[in-house]
């Protein structure tokens, strides 16, 4: 090999060897936090220390081939068991996702004067075997964490941040209960104090994280005969976290031919082990997947809905507007109740 190639493989042989030493202490401090997860971390630790040392090694003027070779196995191993745990979103797991990306496009740059070799169809063989392994292995899943008190106590702590509107829970019947499939709930029907609007606050909760998801209301509204007319997302500030925002969905539904003449502004997000999500389909993601949880997971479900008269040519959905404004209130009253009396503390993580 040529003083020109050797120099083409220094600088991306030594790129991701400081790629794989960042990997390296966020794997150490997921390590050094303890949980469930733990034994992974520590089998991260070492993958990254072992292809850092070897993308060292490679950085050398004539290296061994099996030097190149062998750092296929742990660059490998990094990527694709920090992918599972990065649809959380959380910074650590994220970071070392990032960072593991990084080392492997470096590896790549490392290993190309090898293509026309044999030893470039093993490294190339490695990874497929690895991706195979890793699409059909199934994290363990997440512990179920109970909640810490039944969710009917909530109605009378949002009746008192409420005054003047009255409610009652309203109980589903067995095969109802059955359908939803939730391990505790809250179905809480309200009237405001001039009885001009009519709210609910429905809150489900499973202490399985890979429990199914519960039903949603574009689904359930609009086979009870609601037309869902807009649906979006809006970033509403963290009642007690500054600097922090949640996003649930927003949605207007208007009423079908022959149901009174009530329209319907709905609030609504899931929380997965803590983590606030509007998707549904990334929330299925994150509760199926064993990827978050180290201490535990929970399933949880919110809606919070406002019943008012006809818009009468207002935008139903104006953030200015009266029912927007009730059901902003009812969610500033909601999010923190439940953080910090019902939602199990999973050790810091968000919203938990």
């Amino acid at each position: 090999m040529d003083a020109t190639q050797a120099t083409t493989r220094r600088g991306p042989a030594l790129a991701g060897a400081g790629a794989l030493a960042v990997a390296l202490v966020l794997a150490l401090v997921e390590a050094l936090d303890g949980g469930a997860g733990a034994a992974l971390a520590w089998l991260g630790v070492v993958a990254a220390a072992t292809g850092a040392a070897l993308l060292v090694l490679a950085a050398r003027r004539s290296p061994a081939r099996w030097i190149v070779v062998a750092a296929i196995a742990p660059i490998t191993y990094l990527v694709l068991s920090t992918a599972p745990t990065a649809v959380t979103r959380e910074a650590l797991p994220a970071a070392r996702l990032l960072v593991s990306l990084a080392a492997g496009g470096a590896y790549l740059l490392v290993a190309l004067p090898l293509a026309s070799r044999e030893q470039y169809g093993l490294c190339c063989g490695c990874l497929g075997v690895a991706t195979v392994f890793f699409m059909m292995w199934e994290p363990p899943p997440p512990k179920p964490v109970p909640i810490a008190k039944p969710l009917i106590n909530l109605k009378d702590s949002l009746l008192a941040s409420m005054p003047g509107w009255t409610g009652r829970h309203e109980a589903m019947s067995e095969a109802e209960e059955k359908q939803v499939g939730a391990d505790d709930y809250l179905n809480l029907k309200l009237t405001s104090p001039d009885g001009k609007y009519q709210a609910l606050v429905y809150v489900t909760y499973n202490a399985n994280a890979m429990s199914n998801i519960p039903h949603v209301p574009w689904v359930c509204m609009t086979q009870a005969g609601f037309r869902l007319v807009t649906i979006r997302q809006d970033e509403i500030p963290h009642p007690t976290k500054p600097g922090r925002e949640i996003k649930p969905n927003v949605m207007h539904f208007e009423p079908g031919k022959g149901m009174v003449r009530q329209e319907a502004l709905m609030f609504q997000y899931f929380n997965v082990g803590g983590q606030y999500e509007w998707n549904r389909q990334l929330a299925r993601i994150m509760a199926t997947s064993g990827a978050i949880g180290r201490r535990g997971s929970y399933l949880s479900q919110t809606q919070v809905a406002v019943w008012f008269p006809p818009a009468e040519g207002k935008d139903p959905l104006a953030k200015g507007g009266r029912p927007y404004q009730i059901g902003l209130q009812f969610l500033k009253a909601v999010i923190p109740l439940l953080e910090r009396e019902y939602y199990p503390d999973l050790g810091g993580t968000e919203g938990g």
